[in-house]
């Protein structure tokens, strides 16, 4: 079962898009790097860093991406068919959320026991969320000049709480049950995880299959 120890950080970390700071650099790191359904193109690599403050948890996923592409922009639409990437995580309610966000920021996040049963947040709930994407504008498309994107994101634990309505306090020294995947646009799929998945199509809605993340 993979495993992963998010570090803690002292209050007053921001979303300003600076990858080398101090709390990044000292962030262990995983790889979203298991191909479960691969049939052809490049498996490019996604690196992912979480930090915590007790009050919020902050990801920053780092994609190498030779073919960028975006075109959803609704809150809640398929962005898994742009280049996005996705953390699933059960706060330890015996339901999970789903945060899926495309390189351009449009978020997908919803809650419930499995991928038919859920349900999916207002905008002002979504607000809640802070990020950074290194990708301007609300599209994109691919370009020869593609190489990498990344996205910063602050999920504070208010939103959560008012999304599965269920108090958490604070994270120190809880286990979640999360994984992590990429979704590689039009050229190539990608449909990579973290913690592998057995199954026969792709399928993130498998809970079973999620790894263990510790917050120090």
């Amino acid at each position: 079962m993979k495993k992963y120890t998010v570090k803690k950080i002292s209050a007053g970390f921001t979303t300003d898009g600076d990858i080398l700071k101090p709390q990044w650099e000292s962030a262990n790191q995983l790889t979203i790097d298991n191909y479960p359904w691969y049939k052809s193109g490049l498996k490019q690599k996604t690196v992912v860093k979480m930090l915590h403050d007790d009050k919020s948890i902050f990801a920053l996923f780092l994609c190498e991406d030779k073919h960028i592409h975006a075109e959803r922009i609704g809150l809640n639409s398929l962005v898994c068919l742009d280049s996005c990437v996705e953390f699933f995580a059960d706060p330890g309610t015996g339901n999970y959320f789903n945060l899926e966000m495309n390189c351009c920021g449009t978020m997908l996040i919803g809650y419930g026991l499995d991928r038919y049963k859920r349900t999916l947040v207002s905008q002002r709930i979504a607000d809640k969320i802070n990020f950074f994407k290194s990708v301007p504008g609300t599209i994109k498309s691919e370009s020869p000049d593609d190489e990498s994107w990344f996205l910063e994101i602050e999920i504070p634990l208010s939103m959560i709480e008012e999304l599965t309505n269920v108090k958490i306090e604070k994270l120190s020294g809880k286990s979640w049950k999360v994984n992590f995947f990429r979704c590689g646009g039009k050229t190539d799929d990608q449909y990579a995880c973290w913690s592998p998945i057995v199954a026969p199509k792709p399928d993130y809605h498998r809970p079973e299959y999620f790894g263990d993340i510790i917050f120090e």
